[in-house]
């Protein structure tokens, strides 16, 4: 049974897919097996896979789900045999010793349930930026309360997760689209985590990128809240916590939703926020100059 189990899903990616996985193969640490899915591409993107002869790589084509990223890395997850499970997108490239370092970590120290890292961002010009955090060293412990308030970004391509802590949340929400967030939420409710504060990961940007979509955007905040409304039902946060935490992050998300001059999402955050803090004067002073002349 390898160590680690790697999920890629993936489609018509055949132009990239091969420099992903070049820097899987690359790995220092090389007891896993990655199971790469093929949600129905139209391309040579098999033929891609299939040109790397390595018994570690496990191909699946799946059906066509339209890009349901939460039903797929499900069906990765059933197909996984590691006592840890990692993701990487099939556009982007980990350093050589990403793996390495976070499994040497978690195995030091069992109660640590996940592991994330910085990450740079590139394009075909070069790197557009180098570190989400610009922090160095480590650190280890709860990130829940920064998940709460949604002032922690963790890039899901950087993740390493112990699969029994896994097997304790369940598999993903898959009514949800992504439903990485959500699991992400739901880990740290329960276990600490090892960050890196390095970019381990370099996170590829280009015209296919699906996070690029606006309405994706809006509607993964929106998720947020779903993640929010769960841990109350499941009295994993108390009544207090969520008022505070949907009112913080409802006017925030109001804000991004300005900036992409989505009106009509921006005032329904707007309400959301003053329905948990009715007095929140800044939400009320958005929500008026929003308010149809």
């Amino acid at each position: 049974m390898p160590k680690v189990s790697i999920i890629t899903c993936t489609y018509n990616r055949a132009h990239l897919i091969g420099d992903t996985i070049l820097s899987i193969l690359g790995q220092t640490f090389r007891d896993f097996e990655y199971i790469i899915i093929d949600d129905g591409s139209e391309d040579n993107t098999e033929e891609k896979i299939n040109s790397f002869c390595d018994d570690r790589i496990r191909f699946f084509r799946h059906s066509r789900t339209g890009g349901h990223l939460s039903l797929l890395r499900n069906f990765g997850h059933e197909k996984s045999t590691g006592e840890y499970i990692a993701y990487v997108d099939s556009d982007d490239i980990w350093e050589p010793e990403k793996l390495e370092i976070q499994i040497m970590a978690m195995e030091e120290d069992t109660s640590i349930g996940f592991s994330f890292t910085d990450v740079d961002t590139f394009n075909q010009m070069g790197v557009l930026q180098g570190s989400l955090y610009k922090k160095s060293g480590e650190f280890t412990g709860s990130v829940f309360s920064q998940m709460l308030s949604n002032s922690l970004i963790i890039c899901h391509t950087t993740l390493v997760i112990r699969a029994t802590c896994l097997k304790m949340i369940g598999h993903m929400d898959e009514t949800l689209h992504s439903g990485d967030h959500d699991m992400v939420f739901f880990l740290s409710r329960h276990f600490p985590a090892y960050t890196v504060f390095k970019p381990l990961v370099h996170v590829r940007k280009h015209a296919q990128n699906s996070t690029g979509s606006p309405a994706l955007s809006i509607g993964l905040l929106e998720e947020h809240h779903k993640s929010l409304e769960k841990l109350r039902h499941q009295n994993l946060i108390t009544s207090n916590e969520f008022r505070r935490a949907y009112a913080r992050t409802s006017y925030s998300f109001g804000i991004q939703a300005l900036q992409i001059s989505n009106f009509v999402a921006a005032r329904r955050f707007m309400i959301k926020c003053l329905v948990y803090r009715p007095f929140h004067w800044k939400a009320w002073v958005r929500l008026m100059l929003m308010l149809p002349k």
